[in-house]
């Protein structure tokens, strides 16, 4: 569940601007003392209290170190304070783009992995320089009232529009790249081969059921799209679909093919406080820690081997990853995308506006 959504709704998927809430602060320690305090990302709200009830206070408790709330920053904002050496906020959430080799050298430190325990973390969703704390997953929501019993459970249902008619929706102006991959996925192929992206195969299988498309720029836009029956299914936010339904709304969610991504941390580059930050990172991602974010927050963990709320762990994604999915911000797709994103989102917008 994305930070940047500002959790009033699951997010706005990679990024956003600002930040969601939180103080300021600034690093207690030096290099070559003792860390007494770090300063941490609290994008506020709900979301925000529960990351302190959940993470916060009980590292503080363990280890003695005082987390004080941070803002969020861009990933421009990340790379002003490494230029500048002005560190202000010690953990960060960088986006997946900068968390990659090839983004993220000057910027952030590589993740310590013999401090944190990556062989917990759900296959994909760390990179060399960031950490998902937690897991989303644009999911294929549909409506249960209009298919004559008849439920759709792949994105290969999703575009066959004669046994379920009706309109679609999909992130165009949010997520290009998870477009494609229902596409992809759709059309026969295995997550395992997405790399090279084949976008002319995806767009030639979106062409199948152009005319059906409705696009849609945000989340919640999304949600009442597929609420209102303005559309019988729809590429959603995960948990839009389950509040959705949770709420009384004829819709119900299939896992088959989810495209998963996760809420990474990571620490800037020359950050006097990187040690116990990593110890933070790895207390957040621990079994024993990890899954109790979701007893008062809808988030799933990203530790496989944490128990989530077992109220809600239906309906998180990690507990469907048995079935067919992408891991978006796995390093080889990640990469591939983010180098080539100019020329797959020129290709995309040439096909929407032709």
């Amino acid at each position: 569940m994305k930070r940047a959504r500002c959790v009033g709704g699951l997010v706005a998927l990679l990024i956003g601007v600002a930040a969601c809430g939180g103080g300021g602060g600034s690093s207690a320690s030096t290099p070559g003392t003792t860390t007494k305090s770090l300063v941490v990302v609290n994008t506020g709200g709900d979301w925000g209290a529960c990351q302190r009830k959940s993470f916060f206070d009980p590292f503080t408790a363990k280890t003695g170190i005082t987390i004080v709330d941070g803002p969020f920053l861009t990933d421009g904002q990340i790379k002003a304070m490494v230029q500048s050496k002005q560190y202000n906020v010690d953990v960060v959430y960088p986006s997946a783009n900068l968390a990659l080799p090839s983004a993220g050298k000057n910027v952030l430190e590589p993740i310590d992995y013999q401090v944190v325990n990556k062989s917990e973390l759900a296959a994909g969703t760390y990179t060399t320089y960031g950490t998902s704390i937690d897991i989303y997953a644009w999911a294929l929501g549909y409506r249960t009232d209009k298919f004559g019993g008849q439920t759709p459970k792949t994105w290969a249902d999703f575009f066959d529009t004669k046994t379920f008619p009706g309109k679609r929706a999909m992130p165009g102006d949010n997520d290009v790249p998870a477009v494609l991959y229902a596409a992809l996925l759709a059309d026969g192929v295995a997550p395992d081969k997405l790399v090279p992206l084949d976008v002319n195969r995806a767009l030639k299988k979106l062409s199948t059921i152009k005319s059906n498309i409705v696009w849609y720029a945000t989340g919640s836009q999304g949600q009442d799209l597929l609420k209102s029956g303005e559309v019988t299914m729809g590429q959603e936010y995960a948990n839009r679909v389950t509040s959705l339904r949770d709420g009384g709304s004829a819709v119900d969610i299939s896992w088959d093919g989810q495209v998963v991504a996760g809420d990474l941390m990571g620490v800037p580059k020359g950050d006097p406080n990187a040690s116990a930050a990593m110890k933070f990172i790895a207390f957040v991602t621990s079994k024993d820690v990890n899954g109790t974010f979701s007893y008062c927050a809808a988030g799933a963990p990203s530790n496989v081997k944490s128990t989530p709320n077992p109220k809600i762990a239906n309906d998180l994604p990690t507990t469907h990853l048995s079935q067919t999915h992408v891991v978006e911000t796995s390093e080889a797709l990640a990469e591939y995308v983010a180098a080539n994103l100019d020329a797959i989102t020129t290709s995309f917008n040439n096909w929407r506006s032709s």
